[in-house]
């Protein structure tokens, strides 16, 4: 059984290594350009809650293919909800609804009149396979092996295992913030990360990456930007600056040493955790290749 989560030796030396700069840059810019804010969305689930949904809608149907569990079900879904304290039962059913309406999932033929299961549409799998893309993009910057994970993708088979695999260590507890809790008021808000990524790119390309020096930024833009009020960035913002992770100005603010320091260390976590994630999906679909040993080399 593998670790739930990347040591922090391992996150340390991804940090220190030669394009990891280059790498945040194009992993936060790919995280703002596909977020699309949606008022209605924003209403029913909070941004962490929309992240994982989809992933739980997978994991449950492809581990359906693997162990005989219950499947995709409307009250599969409203048990995980409850167990990972993603949303209450009536909002993991308008959830479910709005997926359907829009085509992400829908009803799967059965002959058992008392389980109705759904599957996911070739439209959802093609969103996560975007999303997935881009951060092996990223990450080959740093990780030569992701350029297999990205062409892993391709690969049914794959996907069902990386899939399970990023299901695997969520029930058990792993979470990306972990490498950095400080970010918390953004995580936890709707759009926070993206504003704060948003902030990062707004420096110039031979600026440090994060910035160390001061940043444009405009409230009504990131409000209209994301979808979200002006007192929400506002009060977003003045928690921040609380918490000691950045400092505002009239129109422009820095991102403290603090708050510099936790985005590459979520970063770092988030790739190495994708990369292990994908290591094992690499063994059990067959493929050959050198990730395991990319990601051990950094664990050692």
């Amino acid at each position: 059984m593998t670790a739930l989560r990347p040591s922090p030796d391992a996150v340390a030396r991804l940090r220190g290594m030669p394009g990891f700069d280059q790498a945040m840059r194009a992993s936060t810019a790919a995280a703002v350009r596909l977020y699309r804010g949606d008022r209605i969305l924003n209403a029913l689930l909070s941004d962490r809650a929309r992240a994982l949904f989809p992933h739980v809608a997978l994991y449950l149907h492809f581990a359906e293919q693997r162990d005989g569990e219950l499947g995709l079900t409307v009250g599969a879904m409203k048990e995980m909800c409850a167990r990972l304290d993603l949303c209450s039962a009536g909002r993991c059913e308008a959830m479910l609804a709005l997926m359907r309406a829009t085509g992400l999932v829908a009803a799967a033929a059965n002959l058992d009149r008392r389980r109705r299961p759904l599957v996911p549409t070739d439209k959802l799998i093609a969103l996560h396979r975007e999303r997935w893309g881009v951060q092996f993009d990223a990450m080959s910057a740093v990780l030569p092996a992701a350029v297999a994970y990205r062409a892993g993708l391709n690969d049914p088979a794959f996907v069902k295992h990386f899939v399970l695999e990023l299901g695997r260590r969520f029930i058990a507890g792993a979470r990306v913030l972990d490498g950095a809790p400080e970010l918390e008021p953004f995580a936890e808000r709707t759009a926070g990360m993206v504003i704060l990524f948003s902030l990062a790119q707004s420096a110039g390309p031979d600026d440090a990456f994060p910035p160390d020096s001061p940043v444009p930024y405009s409230i009504n833009g990131l409000a209209t930007r994301f979808s979200v009020s002006r007192k929400h960035v506002l009060t977003l913002l003045r928690v921040a600056e609380e918490k000691g992770l950045l400092v505002r100005g009239t129109d422009a603010m820095s991102i403290l040493p603090l708050g510099r320091d936790a985005i590459e260390r979520m970063l770092a976590t988030m790739f190495l955790y994708m990369a292990e994630c994908a290591d094992v999906a690499l063994q059990a679909a067959g493929r050959e290749g050198h990730a395991t040993d990319a990601v051990a080399t950094l664990s050692a």
